[in-house]
């Protein structure tokens, strides 16, 4: 089996080496699954938001990217409070 090494006394560049040269597949075999799932977070500890994707027809897209012009946060903001919205207006359906 593969010994680790002190990847602290390391340059990345011998790092990069060591992972180009090395078959990890017996360390990553050895390790342990963890019991729940693994979710990102933020400095604060909260979940980090993740990437979605989704079509929209050219004109709600166009009118879209304008309004994100205006808007502070972004095309994800209005995307945002409108899906909160809509979750709102509809809570008891889901």
């Amino acid at each position: 089996m593969t010994q680790l090494p002190d990847f602290n006394r390391m340059t990345k560049e011998e790092i990069g080496d060591w992972f180009l040269s090395t078959d990890t597949n017996a360390l990553l075999a050895q390790g342990e699954r963890p019991s729940e799932p693994m979710v990102q977070v933020d400095v604060h500890g909260e979940p980090a938001m993740r990437p979605a994707t989704f079509r929209l027809p050219p004109a709600m897209l166009e009118w879209l990217e304008q309004a994100a012009g205006r808007d502070r946060e972004g095309k994800s903001g209005i995307v945002r409070r409108a899906l909160q919205e809509y979750r709102e207006r509809h809570r008891d359906a889901a």
